[in-house]
């Protein structure tokens, strides 16, 4: 086990180096210049001195090569350097963003795998009755509501009924718990809602499929207790595609929520993503794919290890 986890340690970092020359060659080739895109808002016109003063103050005039190894450089010392827009460190711009990704992340997938696992084991144990049916109408609603579309249900809601808002300011958890869970405990439900009816449906779908074993048969046969045949042999066996999925969830949440944090006022991750690219903020674009990249590959090495605690038969040598 031990040569495995190293193995796939060392796996990690060709995959994050494919993944760095990518999204550094890929900015270069999307049309648009931050150096005049900047002077665009200062003026229609702009003298091509300035211009060539700026791109070399950031580094743009120097050789792709170059620029290439230096960012490189800075990686591997875990520097990922200044963000060409607005100049500031790139880790100040990403801690307190990610912290809030992070937790919104966390929260949805606690909310997700509370209505997913219950809610999919019980529509296979009552396969094609009205229990049954009525989880498969819930996780296809799932599937059809927007995120953001039920946060703003949410937030109508609150205000029509309560007359009350939740905050719009992000508080950190650690400066206010009661603040900062009113605030997030809406996206998180509105994003676990969404999140979990893909689980329910894979949960459901193992579920009827592990049932149907022989050993589920055997276990029967020889007297064992329901509950201890579902909780021992049935959905350990089960959770290996539903571990899959949601760890895969989890780790486009830290990024992918957009329009939800717009929504609820939340300037997370994912609003920093469109920033940087409106602003063809190559560094701070760098870094954030790079953190994606990064968490997918971990989130994917986890549950890797996952699976062998799940399935004993699952041996990693």
């Amino acid at each position: 086990m031990t040569k495995y986890i190293v193995k796939r340690l060392l796996l990690m970092i060709p995959t994050l180096f494919g993944v760095a020359v990518i999204i550094f060659f890929l900015m270069r080739i999307v049309p648009g210049d931050i150096v005049e895109l900047r002077f665009a808002g200062e003026s229609a016109y702009a003298q091509k001195e300035n211009l060539d003063t700026e791109r070399a103050r950031l580094g743009l005039d120097k050789p792709i090569g170059q620029q290439f190894l230096t960012w490189i450089g800075g990686l591997l010392r875990l520097d990922f350097g200044t963000s060409m827009w607005t100049g500031a460190p790139i880790t100040e711009e990403i801690r307190l963003r990610f912290a809030l990704s992070l937790q919104l992340a966390i929260m949805a997938t606690i909310v997700a795998i509370l209505l997913a696992i219950p809610l999919g084991v019980i529509a296979a144990l009552r396969q094609d009755t009205w229990i049954d049916y009525t989880v498969r109408v819930m996780s296809i609603a799932g599937l059809a509501t927007p995120s953001f579309w039920l946060g703003i249900v949410f937030i109508l809601g609150l205000l029509i009924v309560f007359k009350w808002l939740p905050p719009m300011v992000y508080t950190p958890f650690w400066v206010n718990p009661v603040q900062n869970l009113a605030q997030l405990i809406w996206p998180a439900l509105a994003v676990g809602y969404r999140y979990s009816a893909v689980a329910t449906r894979m949960t459901r779908s193992a579920m009827l499929e592990v049932l149907r074993e022989d050993y589920i048969r055997t276990a029967r046969a020889k007297g064992l207790w329901e509950k201890l045949i579902l909780s021992r042999h049935a959905l350990k066996n089960a959770m290996l595609p539903v571990l899959t999925v949601i760890a895969l969830e989890f780790a486009f949440l830290i990024g992918g929520l957009v329009v939800t944090e717009q929504v609820f006022n939340l300037n997370g991750l994912g609003m920093l993503f469109v920033e940087a690219v409106g602003h063809r903020d190559y560094t701070l674009t760098q870094a954030l794919v790079m953190l994606v990249a990064f968490v997918f590959i971990f989130v994917n090495f986890l549950v890797d290890l996952a699976y062998a605690w799940l399935d004993p038969r699952i041996r990693f040598r």
